[in-house]
């Protein structure tokens, strides 16, 4: 090759690099300013976030996934793996929301004085309160969600801090509803 030659393959390939950064320059500003016509692409997103948040299905017009069903097969939707496991884990108490909901007496409708001695319990167990009772030691120790990490007297001292007021009220609620089936509540580690 002579010198024209490779003069001239290194003029066409400045001219190609040259035409790349343009357009890399020209689709970078297209990208900041073309949606809103003066703004950045960060401003839209919001912008975009707003929009969504306004036009979101009221509470009334809202499906959740166990209303909806996908014909396909004809086998009915197995649920997913996340939805067991969280089944698992509710049905793995007494009374699941005894830590979010205030509690009637419709919710423990039923229940013996050993049940309500353990749903009280339970309330403790969820924030990791350990037991001098070996047999609610061993029955929390059975539990998928159950993590021992305070004695008994240190939870005791602190639990004023450590529990919320809906599981202050329901504690009380259900010692109370046990010393009405048995006086005294249920006697423990029989």
């Amino acid at each position: 090759m002579d010198n024209m030659t490779k003069k001239a393959i290194w003029k066409g390939i400045a001219a190609i690099m040259g035409i790349l950064i343009v357009a890399a320059a020209a689709c970078t500003v297209l990208v900041l300013v073309w949606p809103s016509g003066s703004g950045s692409m960060i401003r839209n997103m919001k912008a975009s976030k707003t929009e969504l948040q306004e036009i979101a299905p009221r509470a009334s017009e809202a499906q959740t996934k166990d209303e909806i069903q996908i014909i396909g097969s004809g086998e009915p939707a197995q649920p997913e793996e996340d939805e067991e496991k969280e089944s698992d884990l509710t049905a793995d108490y007494i009374i699941p929301d005894s830590n979010t909901k205030l509690l009637t007496d419709a919710d423990i409708q039923g229940l013996t004085a050993q049940e309500l001695n353990y749903a009280k319990n339970e309330i403790y167990a969820r924030h990791g309160r350990m037991f001098d009772s070996k047999e609610l030691q061993d029955y929390f120790d059975s539990k998928s969600w159950y993590k021992a990490e305070y004695p008994a007297d240190e939870f005791d001292a602190e639990s004023g801090s450590i529990l919320n007021e809906t599981e202050k009220k329901n504690a009380d609620f259900l010692r109370d509803a046990e010393n009405e089936l048995e006086p005294g509540g249920y006697k423990l580690d029989q």
